[in-house]
């Protein structure tokens, strides 16, 4: 039987590990930060896809499973997740702080995968790319976690900077790169679908909110980083937590292709390129635009420092080590509102631009 006390002890534990990277990127607090160069509106307006209109879904707090899931280097509180790995690949996947007295089954499309261990997996994706499906259920047959895979084109099959037609570009050549374990290359691109395109990632982000924002049919390619959707599900949680309503987290810019990050004039090293970036604002009344979080009466610069704000309280926290990386503000403009960057490139960069 559990006890309220042992419940108690649980969630403590769970709530020290919420976030837990365990990332082997150096920490460089004096690193240079890196300014991005905007475009300007027509341009980016020529090149880029129109925006959909804005969905507002009223989820204003995170649905957190009843364990942490240690999936190779990265460990994952959510009942909901992804995993983006090469084919054939062999991932670990271990619980953590499960419930007292309780066991878990681990299902791949419906089928049971045998465990390596009391509570781990090695499991392997298939040989092609595409999509699969993992759960983790009780003895009850209760699902607490669900995973959604994407196994990855490989890098390989881009040739002339093409993947079936899709433009991606050409990364910086190995030469140019000084700190070759923060820009690594994609090893391998999601194919993104009319199909697959609404599967979640996180609790609170779809797949299609990531893509490049390039004119082009499907299928598209995108490469992402874990990471990044761990701090992004952290700030919304802690913004929620300092009672700063958060239903709808707009990802203004994620992924880019080399090709359109170029186009669009901005740095050849954006780390929207390398898969753990995303440009962001709060828009919880659906008009594509910042809301008044501190609540003057206007909307500015100022409720970008808001998140900015709770990236820095974040950054003060051991569990969040492994999420460090750059942190940009940004004023409105005529064609846009306010909005932060946020990146995972594991060494503190900082910027503002009004």
């Amino acid at each position: 039987m559990v006890t309220k006390d042992m419940k108690m002890i649980v969630s403590t534990l769970k709530a020290s590990v919420v976030a837990l990277v365990m990332l082997s990127t150096a920490q460089n607090v004096n690193a240079k930060p890196v300014e991005m160069v905007q475009g300007k509106a027509s341009q980016t307006a020529a090149r880029a896809a129109p925006h959909e209109p804005v969905v507002v879904e009223n989820k204003a707090h995170l649905e957190d499973a009843e364990f942490s899931l240690k999936i190779d280097n990265i460990v994952v509180p959510y009942n909901a997740f992804s995993l983006f790995v090469l084919p054939e690949e062999v991932t670990e996947l271990e619980i953590i702080y499960p419930q007292p007295d309780k066991t878990y089954q681990l299902f791949e499309n419906g089928v049971m995968v045998e465990k390596s261990e009391s509570m781990t997996w090695h499991w392997q994706a298939k040989d092609v790319p595409g999509e699969q499906r993992l759960e983790i259920r009780s003895e009850d047959g209760q699902v607490n976690m669900s995973l959604n895979v994407f196994v990855m084109v490989p890098a390989e099959e881009v040739q002339g900077g093409r993947l079936k037609y899709y433009h991606i570009g050409p990364y910086p050549d190995e030469s140019e790169i000084k700190n070759k374990d923060v820009y690594v290359e994609p090893e391998g691109f999601i194919e993104v679908t009319e199909e697959n395109q609404e599967l979640l990632l996180s609790p609170h982000f779809k797949l299609k909110e990531f893509t490049s924002k390039q004119r082009s049919g499907y299928p598209k390619f995108v490469y992402l980083r874990p990471s990044l959707l761990l701090k992004l599900e952290m700030l919304r949680r802690e913004m929620n937590m300092n009672s700063i309503n958060v239903s709808n987290m707009v990802i203004m810019s994620g992924y880019r292709t080399p090709q359109y990050n170029k186009a669009i004039g901005n740095v050849k090293f954006s780390r929207h390129v390398y898969g753990d970036a995303a440009d962001i604002f709060v828009d919880n009344d659906g008009n594509y635009r910042m809301d008044d979080l501190n609540k003057d009466g206007a909307v500015s610069i100022k409720d970008a420092d808001v998140m900015a704000r709770m990236i820095a309280e974040l950054n003060k926290r051991s569990e969040y080590k492994g999420l460090i990386g750059g942190l940009g503000v940004y004023g409105p403009k005529p064609h846009r509102g306010p909005f932060i960057h946020v990146d995972t490139r594991g060494i503190k960069a900082r910027w503002r631009k009004p």
